[in-house]
């Protein structure tokens, strides 16, 4: 099969990468297995899903793989597909998957209603009403529904990955950091960094890498003209994790799981027609007895 695929950094750079070790992780089972066993998954020869095996097949050309063609209409519906697999798969941290949810939307809402409809300067299409927090409605219930969240974690998620994105500019390791949870952060201080003005951006960003709070370090008249750059800024409290966070958060994983866990047995759906009784049985003992001792425990008001 011939190596000649093509590589879009757009899409690419995309996706939060994988870490060092789960790269090295990725490599010895495909080596050991001698096969490549997903697909990789391309859209007019450009790959959309695969980055990491493609690599991996590029430097052993022995291995034996799949190609799966898509077809969308436009890279948005493009990028709307790949942020929903990758909802669906890995060891996603909470950091990683309210990026991808937060892209997820963008990507949607450029592809939403009418593809006649008259486009903004962003290229989205302008055929549905914002409410009044600037948002599309629709469109953000929409996703919030697919993934089992809220509609208001969807635009919190939005804004988290436009922080991401402007650190990223900045500081691509630190960015990274946060993603993979090594570098513990406010998703608050994230966002406020991607709705900031670039002018000020960058020492919003040293002061987070610092580990500091930006708003601490500025004296008061610095602190006065940043909030007057905020877009849409609180009056700098610290938002509580409330109970709502805690049951959109537990509604976002478990989808996440189920998504995952459905892409595992599709992808060796072979395997799983022919012995389905021990694919239950594996499913009882490793899940379901789990989550009812989980369920047990909060019942019986055990403390966790």
């Amino acid at each position: 099969m011939s190596l000649n695929l093509k590589i879009d950094p757009e899409f690419q750079n995309k996706i939060p990468p994988l870490t060092e070790a789960e790269f090295r992780q990725l490599e010895e089972n495909i080596l050991n297995d001698g096969e490549v066993y997903e697909p990789i998954v391309t859209w007019n020869g450009v790959i959309v899903d695969g980055h990491n095996r493609w690599k991996i097949i590029l430097a052993n050309p022995w291995l034996t793989y799949k190609i799966r063609e898509m077809s969308f209409a436009d890279k948005w519906e493009a990028f709307d597909w790949m942020y929903r697999k990758q909802l669906g798969r890995r060891n996603l941290t909470d950091e990683q998957k309210t990026f991808l949810l937060g892209k997820q939307y963008e990507a949607r809402k450029h592809i939403v209603g009418n593809r006649t409809s008259p486009r903004d300067k962003d290229g989205k299409f302008q055929c549905i009403q914002n409410d009044n927090n600037g948002h599309n409605g629709r469109t953000v219930e929409e996703v919030a529904k697919e993934n089992n969240v809220s509609p208001s974690y969807v635009s919190r998620a939005e804004r988290f990955a436009n922080g991401i994105e402007s650190i990223q500019e900045e500081d691509p390791e630190l960015a990274d950091a946060i993603l993979t949870a090594e570098k513990k952060v406010s998703k608050k201080d994230v966002e406020d960094i991607g709705r900031a003005d670039p002018s000020v951006r960058k020492d919003m960003i040293e002061s987070l890498k610092a580990g500091k709070e930006s708003k601490k370090k500025r004296s008061a008249s610095d602190q006065k003209e940043l909030n007057s750059i905020v877009d849409g800024m609180t009056d700098g409290t610290v938002m509580e994790f409330t109970i709502d966070h805690l049951t959109d958060q537990i509604r976002l994983n478990a989808d996440a799981f189920i998504r995952s866990l459905s892409n595992l047995i599709m992808d060796h759906a072979d395997i799983a027609n022919v012995h389905q009784p021990e694919i239950v049985k594996a499913i009882d003992e490793s899940i379901t007895k789990r989550i009812i001792q989980i369920k047990e425990t909060l019942n019986n008001g055990t403390q966790l």
